[in-house]
């Protein structure tokens, strides 16, 4: 069955800015739509949960048989994910071929170049949805303005719209109604072979083009390779096909005086600079094109897209943006834009993407930031390449007067100094985890108190808390976690009702700031630099209600400590839950992580959940509406369980019942350090134990400063006094080298490191 056809898919990579519209796109087109991301948490995901996507390990064992599995080129070959699908027999496709797929009897506008192409396609959307025109469109990336979500399928019109990715080689696969070329630079040299093979690539997707080529004006190169076109080619720009010349602007805004193909007269439009200019034109031609003629306000509807300059802080003397633009080209055209709106001094932090382009481009990124007064160029982002001899930052600073920062702990304490005294913008560039670095900056500023334009938590839910909510700024959260390791909170909430958590979660919404919900804190590294948003503590005097309801059942909160939960039990007479006698959890924790022991698993015990979603919305439903997996349960992703109704496997006498508990307290204090641990560390390997594996690799009681493997089970490191987090990591990467030296196994964290991905530190 072809992917077109095809009415059930599991996207790889969904929490992705290329999967994740695709996602939703198919949802919109009526297939039954899953998903799979190894690192969780990005923006994209809440808006998965917004189109009932859910995040399913396994989607066989979830009851859903997918005929065709999408996947990011990120997804390589030998991923779990991809052996199952293999193992299944289904077929597998890159983003690319599965959206050219589904593209392929349509009307379909592929948006492509080296880079805009995420800004140009949602100013095309912008720009058609004005003009009140009906569309589909999947974006690569994520728009500003919440009311527009990242993908749409229309049931009654033929035209999509969507970008096209060359970067592996998957534009292949697309034969578009109208292709716009925004540019083309040499780019990707780790998947083509030179300039003439990348060349290739679009000129063969502009000869498969059936109306239109749309191109910039005087760009020679694309003007090479649409020559001798069977299909127009439609040129625009200040003598184009399409003339749109500036008139008028300032750091905001611009008027464009049309004429040619377009209705003649002046436009005025919510951008700035020259290449936003640009961008806009080349979208106002294919609303033209697509719809005949324009809106009288043609980009009425245009906010901007997240990662493309957006200003993260704004004081008197005083701007922070960010911007994703990782190549020369982009580079020079964003810091051409900040010249042309601000006169003061910049300053850039720059993170290369990729070992393979910093090699190929490592002068012209040095010519690129020249335009900065200063420039501080931190380590290359590798998004999973090798290093590679000349590809290291080193090369981009060589011979210029840009520092190379290795520690970013240094980056607030340079900025400082070199912000001080002047009007000054500071701009973090790159397509790498940069943006992490930029926030925080931000967030560092609004904290000293200064005089920033945006709002901060408090202010929010000043009047909308009960009184009996706590909410405390810096909050350290060693205490807080069974490892007793970790910095602070910048905020921490006990709320005492639903509304206090509803009010809690809209606020950081609005905020666009991260939360975090912890129960007894088992099963939790938290960093040494804490963590930049909120933390939600369910505690037990609020939450912790352990209520029998008859017939077996109990109503538990989701505070409730797992230990008070046996309590009740036993002297009810219910049997069942013995082993979860001496887990050092929440009821609430141990449903999102599936908390299991002595084999058994609290989904055992289930009758029903009741949840408040990422959105605020309360949902109750059944244990068959979960998906149960080893350390996880998808559907609770994000959410926070208010309370669940647990249901005994039998009845018993309450001293048997409590015989039984104290017989797994002692097996489990036999079996288990007694010092402080987050629990098991690593995931079991399939037909495996990580503990085993450890032991075998004789790394039982390796050490990194006070944090040790323990010799009682190798699977839990232990804090034996004033231990770091980054002493734990340095650990953990010690134990994965050891296991895969000895055994060729590579062990996967179990545990959950608050606010950053796995990926990023081991």
């Amino acid at each position: 069955m072809s992917a077109a056809a095809a009415t059930s898919a599991w996207m790889l990579g969904a929490c992705g800015m290329g999967v994740g519209p695709l996602a939703i796109y198919l949802k919109g087109e009526g297939c039954e739509v899953s998903g799979w991301d190894d690192a969780t948490g990005s923006p994209m995901e809440l808006q998965l949960a917004n189109a009932d996507i859910p995040l399913l390990r396994d989607p066989w064992a979830a009851g859903r048989a997918p005929l065709v599995v999408g996947r990011s080129s990120a997804v390589k070959p030998g991923h779990p994910a991809l052996a199952l699908a293999t193992a299944k027999g289904v077929r597998q496709l890159r983003r690319g071929e599965l959206l050219a797929e589904r593209v392929a009897e349509r009307r379909f506008v592929a948006v492509c170049g080296s880079h805009g192409k995420t800004t140009t396609c949602g100013m095309i959307v912008a720009a058609l949805a004005s003009a009140g025109a009906d569309f589909g469109y999947v974006l690569g990336g994520l728009f500003r303005d919440p009311t527009f979500p990242p993908a749409r399928a229309s049931a009654t019109s033929p035209w999509v719209v969507a970008e096209v990715d060359e970067s592996d080689g998957t534009i292949g696969a697309f034969s578009p109604d109208v292709t716009v070329a925004v540019n083309l630079d040499w780019d990707h040299p780790d998947y083509y072979r030179d300039e003439a093979d990348l060349e290739g690539v679009f000129r063969a997707l502009f000869e498969r083009t059936r109306t239109a080529v749309v191109i910039p004006a005087g760009n020679e190169r694309l003007e090479r390779l649409t020559a001798g076109l069977r299909v127009p080619v439609l040129r625009v720009g200040p003598d184009g096909d399409y003339r749109a010349r500036p008139v008028a602007g300032d750091h905001a805004t611009s008027v464009l005086e049309l004429g040619g193909r377009f209705p003649a007269g002046q436009v005025a439009l919510p951008v700035a600079g020259t290449f936003n200019r640009a961008n806009a034109a080349m979208a106002l031609a294919v609303a033209h094109l697509v719809t005949g003629g324009l809106a009288a306000e043609p980009m009425a509807r245009w906010r901007g897209i997240r990662r493309r300059q957006d200003v993260l802080f704004e004081a008197k003397g005083l701007r922070v943006l960010a911007d994703y633009a990782h190549h020369p080209t982009e580079i020079a055209a964003l810091l051409q834009w900040i010249r042309e709106t601000h006169q003061g001094r910049l300053v850039v932090v720059f993170q290369p993407h990729r070992h393979t382009r910093t090699r190929q481009y490592a002068t012209e990124f040095r010519q690129a930031l020249a335009v900065a007064d200063y420039a501080l160029v931190l380590p290359v982002y590798a998004a999973g390449e090798a290093a590679v001899e000349g590809g290291g930052s080193d090369a981009v600073v060589a011979g210029s007067a840009h520092r190379l920062v290795a520690d970013r702990r240094e980056i607030a304490p340079l900025l400082d100094g070199l912000s001080a005294g002047q009007d000054t913008v500071v701009a973090f560039v790159g397509a790498g985890d940069i943006e992490r670095d930029a926030e925080a900056y931000a967030k560092l500023l609004r904290r000293r108190g200064a005089d920033v334009l945006s709002r901060d938590l408090p202010d929010l839910v000043a009047d909308r808390l009960s009184a009996g909510c706590v909410l405390r700024p810096n909050e350290p959260l060693a205490r807080r976690t069974t490892l007793g390791i970790g910095g602070a909170a910048r905020w921490y909430a006990e709320p005492a009702t639903v509304d206090d958590v509803v009010a809690l979660l809209r606020a950081a919404a609005e905020l666009d700031l991260r939360y975090f919900v912890v129960g007894r804190g088992s099963n939790l590294l938290v960093p040494d630099d804490g963590y930049d948003g909120l933390v939600l503590h369910l505690a037990p005097e609020a939450w912790g209600k352990v209520e029998p309801l008859g017939e077996g059942r109990l109503r538990v909160g989701g505070g409730a400590r797992l230990k008070e939960l046996c309590g009740v039990a036993a002297r009810e007479g219910l049997a069942g839950f013995e082993f979860l006698e001496g887990i050092p959890g929440t009821v609430g924790g141990s449903l999102r992580m599936n908390a299991g022991a002595m084999g058994g698993w609290i989904f055992d015990v289930v009758e029903s959940i009741e949840w408040l979603t990422p959105q605020g919305r309360v949902r109750a439903a059944r244990r068959d509406c979960f998906d149960a997996l080893y350390r996880d349960c998808p559907q609770l992703h994000g959410g926070v369980v208010l309370s669940a109704v647990l249901r005994a496997a039998g009845r018993d006498e309450p001293a048997a019942i409590r015989g039984r508990m104290d017989e797994m307290a002692v097996r489990r204090r036999a079996s288990q350090p007694r010092e402080a641990s987050a629990g098991c560390v690593f995931r079991n390997p399939e037909g495996d134990k990580a503990g085993r594996l450890i032991d075998a690799s004789g790394l039982k009681g390796r050490a990194v400063g006070p944090v040790a493997v323990s010799p009682v089970h190798a699977n839990f490191l232990v804090n034996g006094g004033d231990a770091t987090a980054a002493d734990f990591l340095a650990l953990m990467r010690d134990v994965r080298a050891g296991v895969r030296a000895a055994a060729g196994v590579e062990l996967q964290p179990e545990i959950v490191v608050l606010g950053r991905e796995w990926r990023e530190l081991l």
